[in-house]
């Protein structure tokens, strides 16, 4: 009697036993999945928060090209730019609220012999651990000759 009651109990603690190592091994699993999302899901806060910044600089009020109060789409008004360079610099702590651990900057890309290029905003980390940059096509508008030119707005953020 004492010999099956003994066996008994050692089958229901390989039982146990059996049943505690699945459910280890089924939270370990369980800990790589939602860690493997946990990363997904930061990457795509990090390129949700560059685009975001890409858009506002691409869309200040101190950059835009108006005529008679009407704003043009993807334009860029050259007095106003080299204008804004300075007053960006000048008002870093309000630029930092909008745009953060960033750089942007504008290129003249065409006409080829007169490339310029002007930094906009320059608020780079030194220990970043990524980098996001975002190019937008824009024209560059000379309101002295009412001419335009080809411009790239670049924008590069910086992830800690």
């Amino acid at each position: 009697m004492k010999t099956k009651a003994q066996i008994q109990m050692g089958e229901s603690v390989g039982i146990l036993f059996i049943f505690f190592i699945l459910v280890m091994f089924s939270f370990v699993f369980y800990m790589n999945v939602m860690q493997s999302s946990a990363k997904s899901d930061s990457e795509e806060n990090i390129q949700l928060k560059a685009i975001g910044i890409a858009q506002k600089a691409s869309f200040l009020p101190e950059l835009q090209c108006s005529e008679e109060n009407i704003r043009q789409e993807n334009c860029i008004d050259l007095l106003k730019l080299e204008a804004s360079a300075n007053l960006l610099s000048e008002n870093n702590l309000y630029y930092y609220d909008i745009f953060e651990f960033s750089d942007i900057k504008v290129k003249r890309v065409f006409p080829f012999g007169n490339a310029h290029e002007w930094i906009l905003y320059n608020h780079s980390s030194s220990n970043y651990s990524s980098k996001l940059s975002t190019f937008i096509p824009t024209s560059l508008y000379d309101p002295e000759t009412k001419k335009y030119d080809f411009g790239v707005l670049s924008v590069e953020v910086y992830k800690r």
